[in-house]
């Protein structure tokens, strides 16, 4: 605690300030569902591309991917490439068009013309055990980073911390909508990139050789390494990786309704697509200096203190904390310490005010029809969604695991599910309910018995199940395992039922007409 400085925490009021004051701004603008949750739709492509780009990277990057750096190699920012070189091309090219095309104000409105409203219903669900999820992990990624910087030692000052950080996250989504999010969202881009930058200005400059010294110790101890073939399954190497970038991301980017909700603010597939590449961008610069913060915190550390390292390297749960360490203890007098807690703060709320205002839109959308609720009702939902996320946070403390870890986990199971459901709606014709319930329930079922079931076996059982023991191991395969299984078995079960009638998929194909008359 002494050695946070008083303009340390003067930089993080002032923040917080405006952030809280962004949302008090916008409370007097929401006249309706529209605006609460969809900005108007006439949001310029900058703001909603740099809360793109916020959204996606959050405190678990902001804490996850230093550590991979540090304690890994950069197999996992190989996997994030696949954002602006795959993932953003395909969407842009094929989708933004198709998807303004259609015209819903859900994603999951697509499901039910396409297949039931039970489906739509049942994706709608696992959307938000997902960002239920995802955003639990975001909080528990702020608090172990607050228990250094706060020096706490007990679980009830860590929930204490999780909690004022949900609050202050609810308090400005629930009264500022949308519009509230994405503009805070662009501060807190440039707060997270600026606060990394900084940091890494800081650790080149404490290493005794700079910077010539970290690129030689980086690329000896192999933490520049991204195509390895080496391995197995059990191992992060370029073909984890791949299934990792495609199938995680890519499911984020197009099954996902707070990436879908961000589309249909802007007026155009043109600003969509901007707005796109602006992320891609932002994603590009910001996680490879991400990385390179963790290599030169590798590298200092076993310069100056290799016994510091080694402590954090012998416990996972500790891997998060290395980089607030560092904060605390040689960045302090020159106010660095408050824009890295500024930044912590920006990764974490721009992540958690997108869930939280995507889960309601999604809870209004698709179970209440798109009813006009009124604006306090749609404030009142969504403090509780936010209450539900702390507390799911709360929970999440009790796991002894890297943050990352966790939320790959989750992001497998639930958006995996999500893009096998809708590539099978978009893209083949024959496809089913039938189809689409029982890949469902495969992908489901396939990603349980790997997660949960492959731990609970013996030495022997698993020895006998040879490579396919090594994936209980590795996170990394979790959104393939869940995607391929329910795309194969839903293809196939659909012939189990008579095929769809051609007026059900007139517009709904994406090689149809839809994708041809942009909005």
């Amino acid at each position: 605690m002494d050695s946070i400085a008083l303009i340390d925490w003067v930089i993080c009021g002032c923040y917080l300030g405006v952030v809280i004051g962004l949302g008090l701004y916008f409370s007097n603008k929401q006249k309706d569902n529209d605006d609460f949750f969809l900005g108007g739709r006439n949001m310029h492509w900058l703001p909603v591309g740099l809360s793109l780009f916020a959204t996606t990277f959050s405190s678990n990057s902001f804490v996850g991917l230093p550590a991979e750096g540090a304690f890994g190699d950069y197999h996992q920012l190989l996997a994030i490439f696949f954002i602006p070189f795959v993932v953003i091309p395909i969407t842009c090219i094929w989708f933004i068009p198709f998807y303004k095309g259609f015209g819903f104000v859900s994603l999951y409105e697509y499901l039910e013309r396409r297949f039931t409203r039970k489906i739509r219903l049942m994706a709608s669900l696992i959307f938000m055990v997902y960002s239920a999820g995802w955003m639990g992990t975001m909080l528990l990624a702020v608090s172990r980073i607050l228990d250094v910087v706060l020096e706490t030692d007990s679980i009830l000052q860590t929930l204490a911390v999780i909690g004022v950080v949900g609050l202050l996250a609810t308090i400005y989504t629930a009264i500022g909508g949308v519009k509230a999010v994405i503009w805070t969202d662009t501060i807190q881009a440039f707060a997270l990139c600026g606060g990394m930058v900084c940091l890494l200005g800081l650790l080149i400059w404490k290493i005794d050789g700079g910077a010539s010294t970290f690129l030689a110790v980086g690329s000896a101890e192999g933490k520049f390494e991204m195509f390895s073939l080496e391995g197995g399954l059990k191992e992060h190497n370029l073909y984890s990786a791949c299934a990792y970038g495609f199938f995680i991301y890519m499911g984020g980017q197009l099954a996902s309704y707070g990436a879908f909700q961000r589309y249909v603010t802007v007026d155009s597939v043109s600003s969509a697509r901007r707005a796109l590449i602006i992320k891609g961008g932002f994603t590009l610069v910001s996680c490879t200096l991400f990385f390179m913060v963790g290599t030169a915190l590798f590298v200092f550390y076993q310069q100056s203190h290799p016994e510091i390292f080694s402590t954090y390297l012998s416990e996972p749960r500790k891997h998060d904390q290395l980089l607030p360490h560092f904060v605390i203890t040689y960045a302090g007098g020159y106010g660095l310490t408050g824009l890295i807690l500024a930044g912590l703060f920006a990764a974490a709320m721009s992540s958690l005010d997108s869930g939280i205002n995507s889960m309601t839109a999604t809870l209004v959308t698709d179970w209440f029809h798109g009813r006009e609720l009124g604006t306090s009702i749609n404030r009142w939902l969504t403090a509780g969604f936010g209450l539900s996320v702390t507390l799911i946070a709360c929970l999440l403390a009790l796991i002894n695991s890297p943050v990352f870890k966790i939320l790959l986990s989750i992001a497998g199971a639930t958006l995996g599910l999500l893009l096998a459901i809708l590539m099978l709606g978009m893209l083949i014709r024959r496809v089913n309910t039938t189809g689409v319930l029982s890949g469902a329930i495969t992908g489901m079922c396939v990603f349980f018995l790997i997660r949960f079931g492959l731990p609970l076996l013996d030495e022997e059982t698993l020895k006998s199940l040879g490579p396919v023991a090594d994936l209980k191991s590795n996170t990394w395969w979790d959104g393939l395992l869940t995607t391929v299984p329910a795309v194969v078995v839903g293809i196939g079960a659909s012939f189990l039922a008579p095929p769809p009638r051609p007026e059900q998929l007139e517009g709904l194909l994406l090689a149809g007409a839809a994708a041809s008359k942009p909005r």
